[in-house]
């Protein structure tokens, strides 16, 4: 069974400030604790998938400021390989395909515009105020669901911050959480112990596989709808005026896609 993860990192268990995630100095002794925290988190899924019996697990880097270079300054479990995103129409998750038996989130944030989510956000922490699917509120967790549910892939676990695991069980109660902390403001969190969190991600991963026959697809009828708040309307002015972009109002732009891999690519 092959079965493939997507990492981030504001949900990490370990993770509770900002510049963990996003200090712009490579070397910067924050940066780099919180890229230890990456791999221990990853590495517990990785060890709860072969666990439950996979043959093959793919990882793929999703934090953007890792430009996808994070794995190769943290140790990744040997036994996972690790592929790219490709940037394309639509982008490619390099070895998902229909032969995957499922897939994964690790360190995923809560969508932005949620109340006591650790570092909510969609895309970009400070530009986007919200982010729809015909017409519903979602984050990136909804946007990885899509683009996998297309080619007939479910997602079965996630963990993260408290807020994350509660979006997850209101969107898609067939996934399996597990919760790494709680988040007590935008960029405040109470940390949960972080060898409990690991053993329970590496405990409730190999789970959601054994039970992975309940778990179900998230497909929409094209066109799907898009749209995007931003915080002020001079960034909706810079998308406004390509082809098919619609203004609902001055910080909102909306478009529509047909083929649900698209999520991704913006106009």
């Amino acid at each position: 069974m092959k079965f493939c993860i997507v990492t981030d990192m504001e949900g990490l268990a370990g993770v509770d400030h900002w510049d963990q995630c996003y200090a712009t100095d490579d070397h910067a002794p924050a940066y780099l604790h919180g890229l230890a925290q990456l791999a221990a988190d990853t590495n517990a899924t990785i060890a709860g998938c072969f666990d439950a019996g996979a043959t093959e697990v793919v990882v793929w880097d999703g934090h953007g400021r890792n430009a996808q270079r994070a794995f190769t300054r943290v140790p990744l479990d040997p036994r996972a390989t690790l592929q790219r995103l490709i940037p394309s129409n639509p982008l490619q998750l390099v070895g998902l395909d229909a032969t995957t038996a499922g897939v994964f989130m690790v360190g995923q944030h809560a969508m932005a515009g949620t109340l006591h989510g650790f570092l909510d956000h969609t895309q970009s922490p400070h530009t986007i105020c919200r982010y729809l699917i015909n017409g519903e509120e979602h984050g990136e967790m909804s946007q990885f669901v899509l683009h996998t549910s297309a080619y007939g892939v479910p997602l079965l676990h996630v963990s993260g911050d408290e807020a994350l695991c509660a979006e997850a069980r209101r969107l898609f109660p067939w996934v399996a959480t597990t919760a790494t902390k709680r988040g007590t403001g935008w960029a405040t969190c109470e940390l949960y112990p972080v060898a409990d969190v690991r053993a329970h991600i590496r405990r409730d991963v190999a789970a959601a596989i054994a039970r992975r026959a309940t778990a179900q697809l998230w497909r929409l009828p094209a066109p799907i709808e898009v749209a995007v708040e931003y915080a002020w309307s001079e960034l909706a002015d810079t998308i406004a005026h390509k082809p098919g972009v619609r203004r609902p109002h001055a910080r909102t732009v909306a478009w529509s896609i047909t083929d649900p891999r698209a999520i991704y690519n913006w106009p």
